[in-house]
């Protein structure tokens, strides 16, 4: 059985309950009705025509109250009965005597034509220059070329210049002697370092170098997704290594990633890398660092550890307070 649809009531005013559920626009519609039953009982009318406009005064007032029909008050009801009997029922329509626009003709302007006269040119025509004026006009032209004179030009002849030579002395080079660079690198004790040619300064020899896993070198919050990187960067006494530059690149040589260490010497890379060999160039002033190379194979990545192979110190840099081993 299908049920009706209740109607929407208002539930955002507040009304004030005086005596349980009563509201007190019901008290005072209840006390209307007493009110207006005391007026009958009070008049000198017969009891056959009293006792009836008291009850019913009553009752009024009580079906105001607490008689809602189909949840809607009487009151309302009783507004919308006098609504739809005072209301207009029968509409006629009169036609408007104005004309509407898109009938009405176009508004035609008037083009006014504007004589254009040239420029320092009179309007009216005018009267004829007389003998006298003509002569006027002559001395008066006289007398303003004896205070304006006009410049004569003069034609100068341009001369040949000669050109003359400019000797440009022929200076040599001057060679500033550059002072050398100490380089300091760690020494490990039992072994000895293999004496062998020493490579030229233009061709530094790269070589690769395989990565150095250790859990030590990772970040306290390392990554958790396969084929991203973490590592740390050290010098050559096992310091850390901050602002560091890490590319890495992939097997054609083309930069993938670029990193810098933080104040602890960590970096890592949070996007995930491409299955793949790549290879780790590293860095920074006065340091110099191998290629690392490594292979991401979809897996998880151990930390890897960048040692730094030599520290080169400026001699004009200040004392640091550790001692420096100089090969």
């Amino acid at each position: 059985m299908f049920e009706s649809h209740p109607i929407p009531q208002q539930i955002s005013s507040y009304q004030f309950r005086l005596v349980g559920d009563m509201t007190l626009k019901q008290f005072f519609q209840l006390a209307g009705g007493a009110l207006m039953s005391l007026l009958f009982y009070s008049t000198g009318l017969h009891p056959i025509i009293k006792w009836p406009l008291m009850i019913l005064s009553v009752g009024l007032g009580a079906a105001l109250a607490f008689l809602p029909f189909e949840e809607r008050p009487l009151s309302r009801w009783m507004l919308a009965f006098f609504h739809s009997i005072y209301s207009p029922t029968i509409f006629n329509w009169v036609k408007t005597p104005n004309t509407l626009k898109f009938f009405a003709p176009d508004d035609t302007t008037s083009v006014v034509q504007k004589i254009l006269v040239p420029q320092n040119e009179a309007l009216v025509k005018t009267a004829p220059v007389a003998k006298l004026d003509n002569e006027e006009k002559t001395l008066l032209d006289k007398i303003t070329g004896l205070f304006v004179a006009t410049p004569t030009l003069t034609v100068i002849p341009a001369e040949a210049v000669a050109k003359t030579p400019t000797i440009v002395p022929i200076t040599q080079p001057i060679n500033i002697p550059t002072r050398p660079k100490i380089i300091t690198e760690e020494v490990v004790s039992g072994k000895a370092t293999p004496s062998g040619p020493t490579p030229q300064a233009g061709n530094p020899a790269e070589q690769m170098v395989n990565p150095t896993f250790s859990p030590q070198a990772a970040p306290p919050s390392g990554p958790m997704i396969p084929n991203t990187l973490s590592g740390q960067v050290l010098d050559t006494e096992g310091g850390i290594v901050e602002g560091a530059i890490l590319e890495i690149r992939d097997v054609a040589g083309r930069p993938v990633r670029a990193l810098r260490s933080n104040k602890a010497g960590h970096f890592m890379v949070v996007t995930a890398l491409s299955n793949g060999d790549y290879e780790i160039i590293t860095e920074k002033n006065d340091f110099e660092f191998d290629p690392v190379s490594f292979k991401a194979e979809g897996v998880m990545i151990p930390s890897i550890y960048i040692k730094a192979k030599s520290h080169t110190v400026d001699p004009n840099a200040p004392y640091t307070g550790k001692p420096l081993i100089i090969n």
